[in-house]
């Protein structure tokens, strides 16, 4: 396959950054994104108006009710989220097509840094998006919990067993033997929740974000070098990198976290939503109201609200903080 200029430049920027990152030599802990421009799409006028037939309306509810979302993934710059139709639907920046899922009923979706995975309600993966390294080349099985990482997947099959696929120059796609309950994919790490609740990590070590702590866990969430988790008495422990203070979860009881580039939020068991870490671009400054989940990424985060609306907030530069 001939590689473009412009691919060559983007992969060497992406190098040079992810380096930098890891090293702790730069001053800024963000990706940068230079993404291609995109000429709009041509509209036409039709010349003459089509009759148009009585159409029966649709209630308000029922439109809601087929626009909600179940649940948002945010990746580097980009978002998909699963509808309660089973159907999901992306946003921001699109150019390896990790923002173009296609048709079909999913169970869950993951967002990663340029791809993106989901479960088909059958239990088989799919997977679209960037492909250099087989992030997206998934294997045949039946899955249960799918995690999409910088330039890996891991998937938990319905055995319990974990299998990775993609990169794996530092171990992340290599997962310890046993049985999991779910799993997320980092930077150049993963971490999973065993069936009897405590974490273990696997792969790029260097700050400490694949050492995970003892005790009872509910969910997992890994970042870029940082993780954070959820325990079964409410409260989020996050270990790694805390330059920024992404690590440093504020008291109290909440129902679900997830851990960013460099920063991290959580939904309050009051529904309200909580960030720390790397504030600039207003990723860690949430809207007020009520939610359900919430989902950190690149420069920006986004969450589901109680009514199933998504919201988000941060960095909107490819438009990765407007939903649809």
């Amino acid at each position: 396959m001939t590689v473009s200029p412009v691919r060559i430049r983007w992969l060497a920027a992406l190098a040079a950054l992810a380096v930098t990152v890891v090293l702790a030599c730069s001053d800024s802990p963000d990706p940068t994104l230079e993404p291609t421009a995109t000429a709009p799409a041509p509209t036409s006028t039709p010349t003459s108006a089509p009759a148009v037939a009585a159409v029966e309306s649709t209630p308000a509810s029922d439109q809601l009710e087929a626009s909600a979302f179940a649940s948002v993934s945010s990746g580097l710059a980009h978002n998909c989220g699963l509808k309660t139709d089973g159907s999901v639907e992306c946003w921001g920046l699109n150019q390896d097509g990790q923002a173009t899922p296609p048709g079909g009923s999913f169970t869950s979706v993951s967002a990663g840094d340029f791809h993106t995975c989901g479960v088909r309600t059958g239990g088989s993966v799919e997977c679209w998006g960037y492909d250099r390294d087989g992030q997206s080349a998934q294997p045949g099985g039946i899955f249960t919990s799918i995690g999409a990482g910088e330039s890996h997947t891991c998937g938990v099959s319905t055995d319990g067993s974990v299998e990775c696929w993609g990169l794996d120059d530092v171990g992340q796609a290599s997962p310890p033997g046993g049985i999991f309950a779910s799993v997320s994919a980092g930077g150049r790490y993963t971490c999973g929740v065993r069936t009897d609740g405590s974490v273990e990590c696997w792969g790029f070590n260097d700050d400490g974000q694949a050492t995970a702590p003892d005790g009872p866990f509910s969910s997992v969430s890994a970042g870029f070098v940082h993780t954070c988790g959820l325990r079964t008495d409410g409260s989020v422990e996050c270990w790694g990198d805390d330059k920024l203070g992404q690590s440093a979860p504020p008291d109290g009881s909440f129902v679900s976290v997830g851990a960013g580039w460099s920063h991290s939020c959580g939904v309050r068991t009051d529904g309200s939503v909580e960030c720390w870490g790397h504030g600039d671009d207003g990723r860690t400054t949430p809207p007020g109201g009520s939610f359900a989940s919430v989902s950190a990424g690149g420069r920006h985060s986004c969450g589901v609200r109680t009514d199933g609306s998504a919201e988000c907030w941060g960095l909107d530069d490819v438009g990765q903080a407007t939903p649809p």
